[in-house]
């Protein structure tokens, strides 16, 4: 294997295994990056963030997430042994499947204990109180969605390279290697395998955009106790995420522009993949800067204000195993999420099921035109 070769294999799988610990203590985190009104996915007092049997049981969830990263580390640093050609692969996926599932069967335990406690301390919402704001509101707001336009001159690049090279690309061209840097999946060349990178971008570009839009029509996370101060954190939070969205979104449709350089012979594979990995990399680092810098809400950025023993409201109802929002009285299609960083949707309305379905009808449809080619 060429030097170069071995070099790019040794950063992608520096890379992949530090994602390992970085997922698993983002996760052990968690739990202190949402508004002190939630812990574990369930209602409590603003002054309960102080509770000591809480306090106790997010140190433990905590405690437990770093060390299954820690193990989980371990074992991909083990299956390294026999060369990265050996069983890394399946065991960084186990590994990384592992963090998840235990991630969020461990929050469900924890969430159990909390409700268990909650009903102890007599813990009840005297009513429901909700927040509104009529006229201007000199609130921060998500970026607008007209930032994504950017996206048409990668887009228009990434065609113009395409025909533009097309006539200089090999008969058969590199789609996949593997870790030690052996093109294991060839393609013939087609008008298809040119239109490849071109469909990459719109596909990426219509998921960040997406997402951008669902901040942009997302319930607000307010808190009736301070409606000002949770709105302002609120709008400062939403407007960070959205700029990150369009950030990354930028970023990672540069890789069109990049797959169209490799399939003309002027970057190798290898070469190709290193910025991408350092992508990725970025885009972890950016993700889990902003999401300790304000917190789920901007809860961080609340987080030394007043505190209560009052409960304005009390969704947990509403809330199946603690992340799926099903309400057929909220208007609301998109909201915040309730254990993690980021927003999530209503699945008691219809259009979130029409969303789904139309997400994964398009995610099928790019998938089967991906393996048609390979």
């Amino acid at each position: 294997m060429p030097d170069a070769a071995s070099d790019s294999a040794l950063i992608v799988l520096g890379i992949l295994i530090l994602l390992v610990p970085v997922m698993g203590i983002v996760m052990g985190l968690t739990p202190y990056l949402m508004p002190k009104r939630e812990c574990f996915a369930v209602t409590v007092p603003d002054s309960a963030v102080a509770d000591p049997c809480l306090r106790r049981l997010k140190r433990r969830y905590l405690a437990i997430m770093l060390a299954l990263s820690a193990a989980a580390t371990a074992a991909c640093a083990a299956s390294l042994q026999g060369g990265p050609s050996g069983p890394f692969a399946a065991v960084l996926t186990v590994s990384l499947l592992v963090l998840c599932i235990g991630g969020y069967g461990l929050m469900l335990f924890f969430r159990a204990k909390v409700r268990a406690y909650k009903a102890q301390q007599g813990w009840t919402a005297e009513g429901r109180r909700t927040v509104g704001y009529v006229g201007d509101e000199p609130f921060p707001k998500p970026i607008s969605l007209a930032w994504n336009l950017l996206y048409l001159p990668v887009l228009a690049v990434t065609v113009a390279m395409g025909i533009a090279g097309y006539g200089t690309m090999p008969a058969r061209i590199p789609m996949q290697m593997d870790f030690e840097g052996h093109v294991t999946t060839w393609a013939d060349k087609s008008p298809a395998v040119v239109m490849f990178p071109v469909l990459f971008v719109l596909f990426m570009g219509g998921c960040f955009l997406l997402c951008h839009w669902m901040i942009t029509r997302s319930k607000r996370g307010s808190d009736p106790a301070m409606p000002a101060a949770s709105a302002w954190a609120y709008g400062m939070f939403a407007r960070a995420q959205s700029i990150l969205l369009v950030a990354l979104g930028l970023m990672f449709s540069l890789m069109g522009p990049l797959m169209e350089l490799a399939f003309t012979g002027v970057l190798s594979l290898d070469q190709v993949l290193v910025p991408v990995m350092a992508m990725a990399a970025v885009a972890v680092v950016a993700s889990i800067a902003v999401s300790v810098i304000y917190g789920q809400n901007g809860s961080r950025l609340i987080a030394r204000m007043g505190e209560s023993d009052a409960m304005p409201r009390d969704d947990d109802r509403f809330w199946k195993l603690g992340i799926f929002y099903v309400n057929r009285d909220d208007a609301c299609l998109f909201l915040p999420e309730r254990f993690g960083i980021g927003w999530t949707i209503n699945w008691g309305r219809p259009g979130a099921w029409v969303l789904m379905l139309v997400l994964v009808l398009v995610t099928v449809a790019f998938v089967a035109f991906c393996l048609s080619i390979g």
